[in-house]
C-alpha cells in the first residue's frame, strides 16, 4: 500500500487534502493533526475515497488506485501544520505525512512578508525524464516558500504520443489515462514534488482531454466520430475528477454540489481569484465556453468583487488577448476563446471591474511561452488591466518540427538554450475585445522563452497591493537558470 498526499486550496480556516492510495482494497483512514487524532466531526469528505477509475469503466477488473478529497476545519489562517494519515486494509497498515500551511486570510504588509503564488502549466512528463520541474519546485520552496500554486492546464497530455493507436472503448482509455495521472501525481520523485510545495488549485485545458477539445483533431483518430469523442470525454473527465477537480462546495450558493465546468473562487483579502473551467463543457458548435452555472458564478463574483472593493484575478486556460482564428487553423490547432459566442460575456464582466476602478489581473498558460502585458486607460492614464502568462513547465514534443529545428541548428552551428521553444507572440495594440477596449492601450512588459515557473509576490502598500513577478527558467545548464524579475506593479483601486 502506498499513500500520496497533496494539499489543495481551501478557505483560510481549513486544510483540504487530496489523497491517493495504491491498494487492492479501499482502506479505512485515520487522520492526525500535529500528532493528535482528528475528531471525525472535523473531517469532511468532499470526495469520499473511491476508485480513480469508476466501476462502470473497470468492468471485471479490480480497483487498485483510490483517490479522495478531505477537508479539516477549525484551523488558524497562515499557519503550518503536520498532517498524518494512517490507512488500513486486509491486515496491512501504511502511513504518510504532509507538512503544509493554511492560506493566509489577507495579503501581508510590505514590512511583514509576501503572499507568494506559483504558476505552472503545460507539463509533458516525456520531456522531463530527470525530474527537473519537481527538483526546481523544491528548491524554490526553500528559497521563497509559495503560499499557493495555480495549475493553469495541461498538467497531463492524455493525447500523446502523436498518432498513437488509442483504444476506442471507455474502459481501456480510462486505464491508459489513469497511468498518465499516476506518473505525475503518485511517484516519489518528479512532478509530484511540485504539488506538495503549497496548496494547489487547478483548471483544465485541452490536453486534459485531447488537443482542441471538444472539436475533432486530425491527429486523434478517436475524435473523428461522435462515439469516439463521447468515450474519450467520459474517460478523461472521470480521471480529471479523480485527480484535479476542486470539489469546491456551493460556490456563491449556486445550488447543489460542484459539477464539472463550475468555477472556483479563492479569497485572500483584498485579492479574489476566479478560476474558470473554460474547457470541460465547451460547446462543439462554438456557442459557449462556460456553462450557465459558471456564468452565474462569474456574475456573482464580479458583483461581490466590486462591492468588497477587491482586486480581481481572472484565471483561464487560454489567453483573453488571443485573436480569433480562422476555421482551418482552429480545426487543426486550437480555437481561441474569442471564437466562441459567449466570449463577450467574459469581456463585459471584466469590463465591469475596470469601469468600477478596480485593477484586473488575467492569468493563463497554454501558449508555450511566457509574457507580461499591461493595458493603460487612455482616459485616466492608469494601468488597469494586466495579463501574465506562464507556459510551459516542460515543453511537449512536436513530431517533425523538433527534428527540423535541431537540424537547422546543427547546420547553422547554433547552440541555443531553447532550440525547440517559440518566441512570445505580439501584444495587441488595444484591448480589442470589448466596447470600452479601444481606450485601453496595450504594452509588453516582459517576454520569456523556454521552460519556466512564474512566482507572483503580493504585498500590501497603503490602499493597494504591490505585485512583483519573477520568471524562473527550468534548465539543466545552471547558467540558464537566472531568475528574470519583472518591474513591480502597483494595483490600487481608484
Amino acid at each position: 500500500m502506498k499513500i500520496s498526499l497533496v494539499p489543495r486550496a481551501a478557505p483560510s480556516s481549513c486544510l483540504r487534502i487530496w489523497v491517493g492510495i495504491l491498494a487492492s482494497q479501499a482502506p479505512s483512514l485515520t487522520w492526525f493533526l500535529d500528532g493528535n487524532p482528528v475528531a471525525a466531526a472535523r473531517i469532511h469528505p468532499l470526495r469520499p475515497l473511491a476508485s480513480a477509475i469508476p466501476v462502470e469503466f473497470r468492468g471485471a477488473l479490480p480497483a487498485d488506485n483510490f483517490t479522495g478529497v478531505f477537508e479539516i476545519d477549525g484551523l488558524q489562517s497562515g499557519t503550518a501544520y503536520k498532517i498524518s494519515l494512517s490507512a488500513s486494509a486486509l491486515g496491512t497498515t501504511a502511513s504518510a505525512e504532509l507538512r503544509t500551511r493554511t492560506l493566509p486570510s489577507s495579503v501581508p504588509s510590505v514590512l511583514e512578508s509576501t503572499f507568494n503564488v506559483l504558476l505552472a502549466s503545460c507539463f509533458y512528463q516525456g520531456e522531463d525524464k530527470a525530474g527537473l520541474a519537481g527538483i526546481f519546485a523544491n528548491q524554490l520552496n526553500g528559497a521563497v516558500r509559495p503560499d499557493l500554486t495555480l495549475l493553469l492546464g495541461d498538467q497531463v497530455y492524455l493525447d500523446l504520443p502523436t498518432l498513437a493507436n488509442f483504444p476506442n472503448n471507455k474502459a481501456a482509455l480510462a486505464r491508459r489515462f489513469e497511468s498518465s495521472y499516476r506518473a505525475n501525481w503518485q511517484k516519489e520523485e518528479g512532478y509530484s514534488q511540485l504539488f506538495k510545495v503549497a496548496p494547489t488549485a487547478a483548471i483544465p485545458d485541452d490536453h486534459e482531454y485531447w488537443n482542441n477539445f471538444p472539436h475533432s483533431s486530425p491527429f486523434i483518430q478517436n475524435s473523428w466520430t461522435q462515439s469516439g469523442r463521447d468515450n474519450w470525454t467520459a474517460a478523461a473527465a472521470a480521471l480529471y475528477k479523480a485527480f484535479q477537480f476542486s470539489y469546491e462546495p456551493d460556490t456563491y450558493h449556486h445550488g447543489g454540489p460542484a459539477e464539472l465546468g463550475d468555477a472556483s473562487v479563492i479569497n485572500v483579502e483584498p485579492l479574489s481569484f476566479f478560476m474558470a473551467d473554460g474547457r470541460s463543457k465547451r460547446d462543439p458548435n462554438l456557442a459557449t465556453i462556460l456553462t450557465a452555472r459558471a456564468r452565474k458564478q462569474l456574475d456573482h463574483w464580479i458583483s461581490d468583487t466590486i462591492q468588497q472593493r477587491r482586486i480581481g484575478v481572472f484565471i483561464t486556460g487560454q489567453s483573453m488577448l488571443g485573436l480569433p482564428v480562422g476555421g482551418l487553423r482552429g480545426r487543426v490547432a486550437d480555437y481561441q476563446l474569442a471564437n466562441y459566442g459567449d466570449f463577450s460575456d467574459l469581456t463585459n464582466a471584466l469590463g465591469r471591474l475596470a469601469e468600477a476602478g478596480l485593477p484586473v489581473i488575467m492569468i493563463t498558460g497554454d501558449v508555450h511561452w511566457g509574457r507580461l502585458a499591461a493595458a493603460r486607460d487612455a482616459r485616466t492614464g492608469r494601468e488597469s488591466i494586466f495579463e501574465i502568462i506562464s507556459s510551459p513547465t516542460s515543453l511537449v514534443s512536436t513530431v517533425a518540427k523538433d527534428q527540423l529545428l535541431a537540424l537547422r541548428g546543427t547546420i547553422a552551428g547554433q547552440t541555443e538554450a531553447w532550440p525547440r521553444h517559440s518566441s512570445p507572440g505580439p501584444v495587441p495594440e488595444f484591448l480589442w475585445f470589448s466596447d470600452f477596449g479601444s481606450r485601453f492601450v496595450c504594452s509588453r512588459g516582459h517576454e520569456q522563452r523556454g521552460n519556466h515557473f512564474v512566482l507572483l509576490s503580493f504585498t500590501r502598500s497603503g490602499a493597494g497591493i504591490n505585485l512583483r513577478t519573477t520568471y524562473y527558467p527550468i534548465h539543466q545548464d545552471f547558467s540558464q537558470r537566472r531568475p528574470q524579475a519583472v518591474r513591480e506593479i502597483s494595483l490600487i483601486p481608484a
